[in-house]
């Protein structure tokens, strides 16, 4: 299936285009009323505000693009939407250009016609058209550069280039002079695109809060800037400030984006009303420029004070973009059919893949055979070694301090029998052979010492040194009686 049925699309670059769209058009709206030519004073403080909001309504769309776009690689279907747009950006101007004919009566032959297209010099917000057409043509690479560099200070470090050569050559002015060359300036939406491929990777550390107070803030030291110098001066000129080319257009257009980030997908009814509306916004934008210079005669007649008239604006320029985009949805219905018969064709490739997938396993490459290991020596049980009784004697006398006693000056009749104990684990067992010599004792056994017995007169005068006969006692004591 393709991505868009899948994933879906994102509702916050789809609403925030749409935003971008109607600033875009709020500036026309500006212009149109003559607002640059109005004295300015402290009381045009909510005006210049407005209208400084609006300048950033170009690097607003690029950073949307940078958001969507950010992690598409360079095939088929990256470059696909360039038909799309073409068509779209032929359409709308040719419908504008007829609309100027009819309206206004302006006249405009073959050749101007080709230079106007070829240059998106139509309307006054054709450039917009030319600058979304040239970022898709460089989106694969400006995303591929963007993820190359792996670590956030490198990332940052590529936005604070791009930002620094294209954002500030017009604030740079020394003399009457600007110190960074013109064509600088066209890089802006690089910038704005890079912007938004950060955002999309780093917005969720900081919390919303913050970025919330970022934009007030910014939004207000730059209004406070422009007041105090213009009210000098008297008229509205701030050559360092008024290009969408700025510095302060590109941080509010991030803090924009990161105020309303969100990467989640969908495809509820207000996933496709917001897409829908971001696909016709550059109808919108194209033929929006008509039609205020059309609507805003009536305008003035409604409301004649030019402060009620720029109110009046926060009304008109939304119903303005909500026809325009309606009719450039309903100039898109051939796109529509040749794009929903090629999908169909798609769906069906991709549903047959899956289903080829599933029949079929992926082969999976060999993984590296390791080096065979040496084999191991083969373990084999130990033979178990029979256990029979040894008859062992039990000592009448002292026992000897030898702990082991020998089985062949045993006798059976002078012994007692005893089991010997169960055999020992393995690694004891090993030591045992088939004809044991000896048993350990476990313990050695004491028994109590026993009283001597006493000695007899043949003992003890053997001991004094007298002989002794071998008579007894009782056959001298017959002697001396019998008077021998």
């Amino acid at each position: 299936m393709s991505e868009t049925r899948k994933e879906g699309k994102y509702l916050c670059a789809d609403f925030l285009a749409v935003i971008g769209v109607m600033m875009l058009l709020g500036l026309e709206y500006f212009k149109a009323v003559g607002f640059m030519e109005m004295p300015v004073t402290y009381d045009s403080a909510l005006p210049i505000a407005g209208r400084w909001f609006c300048l950033s309504g170009a690097m607003l769309l690029s950073a949307c693009t940078g958001y969507v776009l950010s992690t598409k690689r360079l095939s088929w279907r990256s470059v696909r939407p360039l038909f799309r747009l073409t068509y779209i950006y032929l359409v709308s101007s040719l419908g504008a250009m007829l609309m100027r004919r009819v309206i206004f009566d302006q006249y405009v032959t073959k050749e101007e016609l080709i230079n106007m297209l070829r240059d998106f010099t139509a309307t006054d917000t054709a450039q917009f058209a030319g600058m979304y057409l040239v970022l898709l043509l460089f989106a694969p690479f400006l995303s591929a550069a963007f993820h190359e560099l792996k670590t956030y200070n490198a990332r940052l470090a590529f936005l604070a280039v791009t930002a620094g050569v294209s954002t500030l050559q017009p604030m740079i002015i020394l003399s009457g002079r600007y110190l960074i060359p013109p064509w600088c300036k066209m890089l802006a939406p690089f910038a704005g695109f890079i912007g938004g491929a950060f955002v999309r990777k780093y917005a969720k550390n900081l919390p919303r809060i913050a970025y919330f107070f970022l934009l007030i803030l910014l939004s207000g030291l730059q209004t406070a800037a422009i007041v105090y110098i213009c009210t000098e001066r008297g008229i509205l000129c701030y050559p360092q400030f008024d290009s969408m080319a700025t510095l302060p257009c590109l941080m509010m257009a991030l803090l924009l984006l990161s105020l309303f980030h969100s990467e989640k997908k969908g495809d509820t009814p207000l996933h496709r009303f917001f897409s829908n509306a971001s696909g016709g916004a550059l109808a919108a934008l194209i033929i929006g420029d008509t039609v205020i210079d059309f609507v805003l005669p009536s305008l003035w007649e409604y409301f004649p004070e030019q402060n009620k008239l720029l109110l009046a604006g926060l009304g008109a320029v939304p119903v303005i973009f909500i026809l325009c985009c309606t009719v450039g949805i309903f100039a898109q219905i051939p796109v529509f059919l040749v794009r929903t018969l090629f999908e169909d064709n798609e769906y069906e490739e991709d549903d047959e893949d899956e289903e080829d997938e599933t029949d079929v396993p992926e082969e999976v490459s060999p993984a590296p055979v390791p080096d065979k290991p040496k084999p191991l020596r083969k373990l084999e049980p130990l033979k178990e070694v029979p256990v029979r009784e040894v008859p062992v004697t039990v000592a009448k006398k002292y026992p000897s301090r030898d702990m082991t006693m020998p089985l062949k000056s045993v006798k059976e009749e002078d012994t007692g029998s005893f089991p010997i104990p169960e055999p020992m684990p393995a690694p004891i067992a090993l030591a045992a052979t088939e004809e044991i010599e000896s048993i350990p004792l476990a313990e050695p056994v004491y028994t109590p010492a026993q009283e001597p017995k006493p000695a007899t007169l043949d003992e003890i005068l053997e001991q004094q040194g007298i002989p002794v006969h071998s008579d007894s006692i009782d056959d001298l004591i017959a002697k001396i009686t019998s008077g021998e």
